[in-house]
């Protein structure tokens, strides 16, 4: 065998035995902390307030309101867009109003001009 077999073999077994004493450790635990879960007393509800537990409350009541605001401004905006629909709907109703006034005062026009010429032709004549 080489040298270079020689300390690959060297490191993979030294790699092994890590990982076997890492597993019997961690096996011992395990048996450890059920045992210990075994002969623990029953849980009793305790009620222990700390900073981090008062700032998470806080964070909560933050969302809390955010979400309620952003609920609330959803409302808004739906209502926004439901009055720039009216208006949009009034401004064409407006436009065609204009558009129809715009068109009989052309052809008012055009008769005033044709019923003027016919008052002055018939005003010369009598």
């Amino acid at each position: 065998m080489t040298s270079e077999q020689i300390s690959a073999l060297y490191q993979i077994g030294g790699a092994a035995a890590v990982i076997i004493v890492g597993a019997l450790f961690g096996v011992q635990w395990v048996v450890k902390t059920v045992q210990a879960m075994k002969v623990a007393p029953a849980e009793k509800k305790t009620t222990i307030i700390t900073g981090d537990s008062v700032a998470m409350h806080d964070l909560a009541a933050t969302i809390e309101a955010s979400n309620t605001i952003l609920t609330e401004n959803n409302v808004l905006r739906r209502e926004e867009h439901d009055d720039r629909k009216a208006l949009r709907q009034s401004l064409d109703r407006n436009t065609e109003a204009v558009e129809r006034a715009a068109a009989m005062l052309v052809d008012a026009r055009t008769e005033i001009r044709e019923l003027s010429r016919e008052i002055a032709r018939s005003g010369g004549r009598g």
